[in-house]
C-alpha cells in the first residue's frame, strides 16, 4: 500500500511576480532516468492580456510547446529566464518544455536542484529511492512504483538513486549431439515465420480515412506522419519518425506530434528512455 504524508492542504499559487494576468493552476516536473526534466504547467489567463511572462526553471530549454484552451499553438518568445507568451484572447494555457539543467550525477547518485517560485509537483523516475532532502515536502506519495513530491515555493535539493536495469540473460550451451536438432528447429522456425509473414501481409491495412475526416485541418506534414505510422503498423518511436523526416527540424516535429496527441489522433507512451507514438483506434 502506498504511503502518503499530508502536511497541509495544497493551494494553487498565483504568479510569482504578482501579475494578475495569469494564475498557475498546476505545475509538475517529471524526471526521466537520463536526467532530462520535463516541465508541464497549466494556467488561467486574462483573455484581454496581450501577453504573460512566465518564470522558467532553466535557461537552456528545448521542445517548448504552448497551447491555448482549444489546444491550438500560441506564439512565444524566450527572454532570459522568462517565457513571454502572446496569449491575447486565450483564457487558459498549457506550457511544456524540457531541460537538462536541473539534474546532475555523481557516481550512482542523482541530484535534482530546483528553485521554484511556485508550488510544484516532482515525479521521480520509477523505483527511485530518495537519500537526501533539504526540507520537508508538503506531500510524499509512494503509491505504486512512482515517487511523487509536492513542494512549496523554495530552493529544493533532492538526491536519489536508481536501480540498475539488467537484462535477464541465460547462457545456452549446445553440445555436438544437439547441433542437428538445432539446425532442424531453425529450418522449421524459418518456415513458420514465412507463413506468418504472408498472413500478416494479407491483414487489412490500417485505415486513417476516418481520422482525416474528423480532422480536416491537418497539415501536409501531420498527414505525412500519420501515413508513416500506418506503414509501421500504427506505432513508431520518435527517433524513427525523425529519421524518416530528416528535413523537418526536431523541435517542429516534436510540436507536431504533441499537437496530434492533443487532437487525440495519437497517444505517446514512454518505453525505457524513448517515446513511442501510436495511432489511436
Amino acid at each position: 500500500m502506498g504511503l502518503i504524508f499530508l502536511l497541509f492542504p495544497l493551494l494553487c499559487t498565483p504568479s510569482a511576480d504578482g501579475q494578475s494576468a495569469f494564475y498557475i493552476e498546476e505545475s509538475t516536473i517529471e524526471v526521466y532516468r537520463d536526467g532530462i526534466a520535463h516541465i508541464k504547467q497549466t494556467f488561467s489567463v486574462d483573455e484581454f492580456a496581450a501577453d504573460i511572462q512566465i518564470p522558467l526553471l532553466g535557461t537552456a530549454i528545448e521542445n517548448v510547446l504552448t497551447l491555448d484552451q482549444d489546444k491550438k499553438p500560441v506564439d512565444y518568445q524566450i527572454n532570459a529566464t522568462r517565457l513571454v507568451v502572446f496569449t491575447f484572447g486565450a483564457s487558459a494555457l498549457t506550457l511544456e518544455y524540457d531541460t537538462n539543467e536541473l539534474t546532475n550525477k555523481n557516481a550512482d547518485v542523482w541530484t535534482l536542484i530546483v528553485n521554484s517560485p511556485y508550488d510544484i509537483e516532482i515525479r521521480l523516475p520509477q523505483n527511485s529511492t530518495i537519500i537526501y532532502l533539504n526540507g520537508v515536502p508538503r506531500i510524499i506519495d509512494t503509491s505504486g512504483d512512482d515517487l511523487t513530491l509536492t513542494l512549496d515555493p523554495a530552493a529544493w535539493e533532492v538526491s536519489y538513486i536508481l536501480p540498475l536495469q539488467q537484462e535477464n540473460q541465460t547462457p545456452v550451451i549446445i553440445n555436438s549431439e544437439g547441433i542437428v536438432q538445432y539446425v532442424i528447429a531453425g529450418i522449421l522456425g524459418t518456415f513458420v515465420i514465412s507463413i506468418l509473414s504472408l498472413f500478416l501481409i494479407r491483414k487489412r491495412r490500417i485505415n486513417i480515412k476516418k481520422t482525416l475526416k474528423r480532422n480536416p485541418n491537418l497539415t501536409k506534414d501531420e498527414i505525412g506522419v500519420l501515413e508513416f505510422l500506418v506503414e509501421k503498423d500504427g506505432k513508431a518511436f520518435e527517433a524513427e519518425i525523425r529519421q524518416h523526416f530528416p528535413d523537418m527540424p526536431r523541435t517542429s516535429l516534436w510540436r507536431l506530434v504533441r499537437r496530434l496527441e492533443g487532437l487525440e489522433v495519437v497517444e505517446i507512451k514512454r518505453i525505457g528512455l524513448e517515446n513511442q507514438v501510436q495511432l489511436r483506434k
